[in-house]
């Protein structure tokens, strides 16, 4: 149950209380926004609470977490935390706290529909996602627009690191940048640096030169590189420089015998007919840990191609339009009639989690994001992968570090978010139920806090039923 807003929540700043601490970080948000917001003291205490931190550690009963002006500023027992006279005091008995999702994979398009960005805003906050880097544009300028509007405080969502146009090459799809030479990739690299993108997606068609050129031009404007691979080899984008690799291994080239150099071929004979204790595996994962590559878990979309596996639930159903709703119909059909024959298999799904574990166990970082498409969204898309990351084998703190602390510190931002932790800003999630021992409850968020400020999930989510497909 979510806790009704009082008076004490708008109430301005004591300025005793103020003397000799940071000053306030929150977000002014304007009135449109405000609608949303249940909980603005600038001293809030979350009191009786069960605490997995994002660190990995395990869970921690009976703690109290203490905000002051947007930022986490104690963390303990809570017989041992001081709370100020002036907090608004929070007894969450029955809850878990975590740290704001950080999704890595997270578009503000889906195919079919070019931009959607202010829908998956609300839909990323009200599922508990404090922070998105999108792994590709389909509208790069908007999604730049956006970032200033959210950062302004005039539209709800989560900080977000906005990518450029997707890079690919002549056979590469339609609306893509395709650059011709090198210096043309460059020149888009710091084009669009200056107009705002953070990272930059190679997409499956790119060519090995023009891959090079963008990482070494996004490195040196201080952007970073991801990519959906296919022409390009894990091993060799791992040797140019790529700090991260979407998908896992269902995209990998690495394994087909005889693929010509720069070339994107289907992968899911080698893929079918790889074991797991293949050296050539081992040795890729050894490779991918030395060059400090980070991969990223899409499991939520993944799973949408196994016609064996849960698809579509009511809540996310419910969102989509008439139009899309019966498009995921007609899809559920066409995946049921080849069923039987299908290359998509249990013992295939089961391999591609077992490469996630064991690029973790050798010392890799892992991040998640659900790639929004077909019936996996915004927000539900996050929840679902992190279901997964648990069906997979990880322990739910372990997945919630892939969540959470791993995704800021792909970002560079892991000093200030994605760990419940003093100092770090007061991105947090308080859930319904105890996560440690039931996983499904990273669903059932009540509040979530961003920068301090406690949204309504119910609210953020009023209002879109019917409307995913349309704006």
């Amino acid at each position: 149950m979510v806790l009704p807003a009082c008076a004490g929540d708008t109430a301005a700043p004591d300025p005793a209380r103020t003397q000799n601490v940071e000053p306030d970080r929150r977000t002014r948000y304007d009135e449109k926004v405000r609608q949303y917001v249940i909980h603005d003291a600038p001293g809030i205490a979350l009191t009786g609470v069960a605490v997995i931190d994002g660190s990995g550690s395990t869970v921690k009963r009976d703690q109290t977490v203490l905000i002051e002006a947007g930022r986490i500023v104690a963390i303990g027992a809570s017989d041992s935390v001081a709370i100020s006279e002036h907090a608004r005091v929070l007894d969450l008995p029955g809850r878990t706290v975590i740290p704001g999702l950080v999704g890595m994979h997270d578009h503000t398009h889906m195919p079919g529909m070019t931009f959607m960005g202010h829908t998956a805003s609300r839909l990323w906050l009200a599922s508990g996602v404090t922070t998105v880097q999108t792994a590709g544009s389909a509208e790069p300028d908007t999604e730049v627009a956006l970032v200033r509007v959210i950062a302004a405080g005039k539209a709800p969502g989560p900080t977000i690191f906005p990518t450029a146009q997707y890079l690919t090459g002549p056979d590469g799809n339609g609306p893509m940048a395709k650059p011709a030479s090198t210096e043309e990739a460059r020149r888009l690299v710091r084009e669009w640096s200056a107009r705002g993108a953070t990272w930059f997606k190679l997409y499956r068609h790119i060519r090995p030169d023009i891959a090079a050129a963008v990482i070494d031009e996004a490195h040196a404007q201080g952007r970073k590189v991801t990519g959906h691979l296919c022409s390009l080899s894990f091993r060799e984008a791992a040797l140019m420089g790529i700090d991260s690799i979407e998908h896992g291994l269902i995209s990998a080239s690495d394994f087909v015998d005889g693929k010509p150099e720069g070339e994107c071929v289907s992968n899911r004979g080698a893929l079918a007919a790889l074991e797991l204790d293949d050296p050539r595996v081992a040795a890729l994962i050894g490779l991918l840990v030395r060059e400090q590559v980070t991969l990223t878990s899409t499991l939520a979309i993944i799973e949408s191609h196994f016609p064996h596996r849960p698809q579509g639930d009511e809540r996310s159903l419910a969102l989509l339009s008439p139009g899309w709703r019966q498009a995921y119909d007609e899809r559920q059909a066409r995946l049921a009639e080849t069923a039987a024959d299908t290359s998509m298999t249990p013992a295939l799904l089961a391999k591609l989690m077992a490469f996630e574990r064991m690029f973790v166990a050798a010392g890799g970082r892992l991040v998640m994001g659900p790639d929004p498409g077909r019936h996996v969204l915004p927000g539900h898309g996050n929840q679902r992968g992190f279901e997964l990351l648990v069906e997979a084998g990880f322990t739910v703190p372990e997945a919630l570090r892939i969540a959470t602390a791993n995704g800021a510190d792909a970002l560079g931002i892991g000093d200030r978010t994605g760990r419940i932790a003093p100092g770090h800003a007061a991105d947090l999630v308080v859930l319904g139920g105890d996560l440690a021992g039931e996983p499904s409850a990273i669903r059932n968020v009540e509040i979530v806090f961003k920068d301090g400020t406690g949204f309504d999930p119910g609210k953020l989510i009023a209002g879109l039923e019917g409307q995913v497909g349309l704006q």
